[in-house]
């Protein structure tokens, strides 16, 4: 009967372990699909909520912006606006363990947050300090706002914040502190009702164009001269006192026939931040979405926020009080050449240096060969010399000369102790020649005393 080989033929079973290890493969690849599924759907269908302000303020129409170009992305299921009395309202939403907020607008003077991470600096806040005509006439400097009845912005807003640090700053009491949101403000001023009012806005602001348009109110400027910016006036004061102010001016006629004079002020900078936890990649996604969408009807401009457009991509950390988030600062460096790209001149450099030192390290190990090699030749050539017809010497000159090779083998050892001579092929070579050369001396020597050993 033959014998039926042992490999398996058609229809023979699979091994178990190929069953095992191809139902790992397929669960791994399957759990991958899955994870990259959950993550983008994660980043893709995540529910966001902005902090803006006042519902007549630049940030709540700016929040408005923002939510209609990343609805139109796609990269959101919802976005939902929170309208608020300002900045540091929303900074206390950032840093809420609620999660009150995932995106603010604030100035960048406000109190900075553990929680919370800069997306973008904006456009430039301005201090407006108007004075109502209102009213009486003797307001000519921030010092006779003394006992006077002021409205230093809603309560909760950046403006107050910024308002009761400058009156604090120059000692100044008013009469009647009103905590007052921008409108009721304007119509204040207007009624005269109120003395004076500070407003935090960009240039030009709709609601102090209609004020100036009724000329309603005039400017006060934080400087002695007002047609002078000369150093030591309140408004640079202000700029070195306090992190995140810098002095500004609002031009002549930056409203209509308002001011007459350019008014010395100061300025913050308004900033979209976000909170810290929030998926970088998702942050990285929105800051792409801002400066993509920036101008037209379409993007964060609309129909008529003209300040949309003086946002721009201005990446300096040393500049701000918040620290970048992971996401946006992965934007801004996204056009960075990799490392060796960027750094290929000095690599090259670098790399032709180092071969350079090795060719000369090459070059002197093959001299220092070359050396020893004719160290251990002169060796040799002494030896030769030395030996040269020993058979015709008599028994003192066959001691001498045995006398004298064992001084040459310890010179050879001593060389090669000092790293004179390597331990080489070579040098084997001259061992075993001295030693054979020694055997033959020390026989001949024998020989001639007929005494073996007797020297």
């Amino acid at each position: 009967m033959t014998k039926q080989p042992d490999s398996p033929g058609v229809g023979a079973s699979v091994p178990i372990a190929a069953i095992i290890a191809s139902l790992v493969a397929i669960a791994l690849v399957a759990g991958g699909i899955y994870l990259y599924r959950a993550v983008n759907e994660e980043v893709a269908y995540r529910h966001l909520v902005i902090a803006t302000g006042s519902e007549s303020g630049a940030y709540h129409a700016l929040g408005n912006g923002l939510k209609r170009i990343l609805e139109r992305s796609d990269a959101f299921s919802s976005v939902q606006i929170k309208s608020t009395d300002g900045s540091a309202d929303n900074m206390q939403l950032i840093d809420s363990k609620n999660m009150g907020a995932d995106l603010a607008f604030v100035q960048g003077d406000a109190s900075p947050s553990t929680n919370a991470r800069l997306i973008t600096t904006l456009y430039d806040e301005v201090l407006h300090i108007l004075v109502s005509t209102a009213g009486n006439n003797d307001i000519h400097n921030i010092y006779d706002l003394q006992g006077k009845k002021v409205s230093l912005g809603a309560a909760g807003s950046g403006t107050r914040g910024l308002a009761k640090r400058v009156l604090r700053h120059f000692d100044i009491k008013v009469m009647e502190d009103l905590v007052l949101p921008p409108l009721e403000t304007a119509r204040g001023l207007a009624d005269g009702s109120i003395d004076a009012a500070f407003m935090l806005s960009a240039i030009p602001s709709a609601l102090i164009s209609e004020l100036a348009q009724q000329d309603a109110v005039r400017f006060l400027s934080l400087a002695n001269d007002e047609e002078t910016s000369e150093e030591g006036d309140e408004a640079h004061a202000l700029e070195l006192i306090f992190p995140g102010v810098h002095r500004d001016t609002i031009p002549r006629s930056a409203y209509g026939r308002l001011p007459k004079l350019t008014a010395h002020t100061i300025s913050v900078t308004a900033m979209l931040i976000a909170r810290e936890d929030l998926d970088e990649d998702l942050v990285r996604s929105i800051t792409a979405i801002v400066f993509g969408n920036r101008a037209g009807v379409s993007g964060l401009e609309g129909r008529e926020l003209m300040i949309a457009r003086k946002i721009r991509e201005n990446y300096d950390p040393s500049s701000v009080n918040i620290p970048y988030h992971g996401g946006a600062i992965a934007y801004y460096h996204r056009e960075e050449p990799p490392f060796f790209v960027e750094y290929a001149e000095a690599l090259s450099l670098g790399l032709t240096l180092m071969l350079a030192v090795y060719s000369v390290f090459i070059a002197l190990r093959e001299w220092f060969r070359r050396r020893m090699k004719n160290r251990v030749d002169a060796y040799l050539l002494e030896v030769e010399r030395l030996a040269t017809d020993f058979q015709t010497l008599d028994h003192h000159q066959l001691v001498k000369l045995h006398a004298e090779m064992e001084k040459l083998r310890r010179s050879a050892f001593a060389d090669l102790v000092a790293e004179r001579l390597l331990a080489d092929e070579a040098f084997l070579i001259l061992q075993n020649h001295l030693r054979d050369e020694l055997s033959d001396i020390k026989i001949q020597i024998e020989k001639s005393t007929g005494e073996p050993g007797n020297t």
